[in-house]
């Protein structure tokens, strides 16, 4: 069951006359999300605490099978290899899972609430949010809730209905999906795929999946889906290592483009019905001016264009238009990142042309304002957001 917020809901505005203003999100670096410059840290205090407790307990096991401190030195040395393994498993767990690191770590140094709020008053001005990375960090008490926040800091805009996914129970400090559909509209159904394809790192953390949510606009039902896929791993990130760990989140990532097709096919209202599907697809498909584009791009490029193209015939709001520039993904925090460009170009919208039609599509760097930079950073986000004017009707030829 998805969670659908609709306390003290007002009578809905009007359907607007110059279409819906719809923007896809990412907000890793607003909410739970881990900063590249904290995530290394935290994987290393997260293992050199388990290998320490580990090697505290084996030292008093031993210490009661052994009498002499030289055998117990000796069994301890043959048993390090064991502790460094756990350490270092334990370690990436740690990094992963964002609950009480995210408190006493990370919401020190990252702005999150300062970028919260920012975002809610960039966004104010649209009708409907597709969100993606916004996590359920943890479900213990002392968490920050950054989703729930959110949702209450949008309210004041007219954003009284919020759609997102019911926390797993287990792990019990899963991050969730991340996912959120913010709506000006009401939000009469919902409904959360959870993908197959997912590889073993992402098992316990991340929650891949789509949300789904169906919007009543005037006399009109429109189907909106948000999604975030796997990130691939690079051609080069692993090099040396073997080839099914290598291509591990690749292979998963290919699973899960097939799986959007089949539950956008099955979970919409109708073929009549107007239709948007954006989000976080971790695939720079668009290459640059020149063409250029990594393999494993290319490859991801031709499964979503037959799947959302034509498989189910719809239309990216985005061709040709941004380039798909993926340029590294850096702390943005440097006054100089905004002249440099450095963001994350791998988000797209896909509209049904049969049903609807998008105009004035354009991509949101999301700089922050001039109060926000005095308190330390330049961008809300390390994505580039994408928004269209999504109108009712039928695309004209």
């Amino acid at each position: 069951m998805n969670w659908i917020s609709r306390d003290s809901i007002p009578p809905p505005p009007d359907p607007p006359l110059n279409g819906l203003k719809v923007v896809s999100v990412n907000m890793c670096v607003a909410c739970a999300g881990m900063q590249n410059r904290i995530l290394p840290t935290l994987c290393v205090v997260g293992g050199v605490c388990a290998g320490s407790i580990l090697f505290g307990v084996l030292v008093v096991v031993v210490s009661q099978i052994f009498t002499s401190w030289q055998s117990i030195a000796l069994v301890m040395l043959a048993l390090l290899p064991i502790v460094a393994l756990v350490g270092f498993v334990f370690g990436g767990l740690f990094g992963s899972y964002l609950g009480f690191v995210n408190t006493f770590f990370t919401g020190l140094h990252d702005f999150k609430s300062e970028r919260l709020h920012g975002f809610s008053e960039a966004l104010k001005g649209y009708d409907v949010l597709l969100i993606q990375e916004l996590y359920i960090t943890s479900p213990i008490k002392f968490d920050k809730r950054y989703d729930l926040q959110f949702i209450d800091l949008c309210k004041k805009y007219g954003f009284v209905y919020a759609s997102k996914p019911a926390p797993r129970a287990w792990p019990s400090i899963s991050m969730g999906t991340g996912l959120m559909i913010l709506s000006k509209y009401p939000v009469v159904d919902s409904e959360t795929l959870s993908f197959k394809n997912q590889y073993f790192a992402e098992q316990f953390g991340t929650n891949r999946g789509m949300l789904y949510a169906k919007v009543k606009v005037g006399e009109h039902l429109v189907d909106f889906f948000t999604l975030h896929t796997t990130a691939s791993m690079g051609e080069s990130l692993l090099k040396g290592f073997p080839d099914w760990l290598v291509n591990a989140a690749d292979i998963a990532r290919e699973g899960q483009f097939l799986e959007i097709g089949q539950w956008v096919r099955r979970r919409r209202t109708s073929p009549k019905a107007p239709l948007c599907v954006a989000g976080d697809f971790n695939a720079n498909i668009r290459y640059n001016k020149n063409g250029d584009g990594s393999i494993l791009d290319q490859r991801a490029a031709k499964i979503i264009t037959t799947t959302m193209v034509d498989g189910l015939g719809l239309k990216d709001m985005g061709w040709r238009v941004t380039y798909g520039y993926s340029p590294p993904d850096l702390i943005l925090t440097n006054p100089e990142a905004v002249k440099q460009g450095h963001l994350v170009g791998e988000d797209l919208i896909f509209i049904d042309p049969e049903t609807s039609c998008g105009r004035n599509f354009r991509s949101i760097p999301w700089l922050a304002n001039e109060e926000q930079r005095k308190v330390g950073f330049t961008h809300l986000s390390d994505h580039l957001s994408l928004a269209v004017d999504f109108y009712l009707e039928k695309e004209e030829k």
